[in-house]
């Protein structure tokens, strides 16, 4: 653990945080010319990009590269000003359609899961709809592995989350939909354990099997949230209920229907999705890695 580390680092999220969406947008194009902050996530990128999207030309595939590497920048610097921007920085530049349907579970006191994605702009999207409601709205997280740096994120995600709860801690996250409060979940990523392989965008995709116990367990109303930023920077945000039984009481089944979703709602910005995550890390039984 090295203190430095923490303290230099909240210093420059409370300096991103301070800065516009048009300069942020800016800031990132120039982080772009950074080999070492670069050259693997390009790799990454540049693969998960050729997995799902095999139709597109030669050219048309390095220009959704490079306007992918560029928006997952934006989004990085986009999230630190969702743990560390002040409310007056944020006022005014995102539109939330559907946030009544939040509300109206609130008021009955049923609670709510809004299952959301890695689009780059997730964290920023979950504070500003915390933000509209004006309550907390817990997330589970993948704890960072320098416990200072990690104090520093779960700080700065107070300011909309309250509590964060490790992945593991399912009760705990849970509890909070049966108290009568609204929590986030972005099961979307690879999932090592508990793993079902289902389709994303045509590719067998290992994703968590437990997404409908999760949802049977807390209860509540389930939403869907989906955000694109647009080109100045704002963000534009729907809320929607999920679909009519679902999650069903067959965990392909859910992990399939969710993904299909995923693999829908990105095609407005595909460069928007967090395309430099090792989606297709763990491979059905005797496939190749691809990485």
């Amino acid at each position: 653990m090295r203190p430095w580390r923490a303290r230099l680092f909240l210093r420059v999220g409370r300096w991103v945080a301070g800065l516009s969406p048009p300069a942020r947008s800016r800031l990132a194009r120039g982080l772009l010319w950074l080999p070492a902050l670069n050259i693997r996530r390009r790799r990454i990128a540049s693969i998960n990009l050729a997995l799902c999207f095999p139709q597109l030309a030669p050219a048309r595939r390095q220009a959704l590269l490079e306007a992918t590497l560029r928006s997952n920048a934006t989004g990085a610097l986009d999230t630190l000003c969702a743990w560390f921007a002040t409310p007056s920085r944020l006022a005014g530049t995102a539109t939330i359609h559907g946030l009544e349907h939040l509300q109206a579970a609130l008021a009955q006191g049923r609670g709510a899961v809004v299952v959301g994605a890695h689009y780059d702009g997730i964290e920023l999207a979950m504070r500003h709809v915390a933000d509209a409601i004006a309550q907390p709205m817990p997330i589970l997280v993948r704890r960072h592995n320098d416990p200072a740096i990690e104090a520093v994120i779960a700080a700065g995600r107070g300011a909309y989350a309250g509590q964060t709860f490790d992945k593991k801690d399912i009760a705990g996250f849970a509890a909070q939909v049966r108290a009568g409060k609204a929590v986030f979940y972005v099961p979307d990523q690879n999932a090592a354990r508990r793993t079902v392989f289902v389709p994303f965008l045509g590719v067998p995709a290992a994703t968590l099997g437990a997404i409908g116990g999760v949802l049977r367990r807390c209860g509540g109303q389930v939403l869907l949230m989906w955000a694109c930023r647009d080109a100045a920077g704002r963000q534009h945000i729907d809320l929607v209920p999920a679909w009519p039984a679902w999650p069903t009481a067959d965990d392909t089944t859910t992990a399939a229907r969710y993904m299909q979703w995923v693999g829908e709602r990105l095609q407005a910005a595909p460069e928007q999705y967090l395309w430099v995550h090792r989606r297709f890390k763990t491979r059905p039984p005797g496939a190749p890695s691809v990485y």
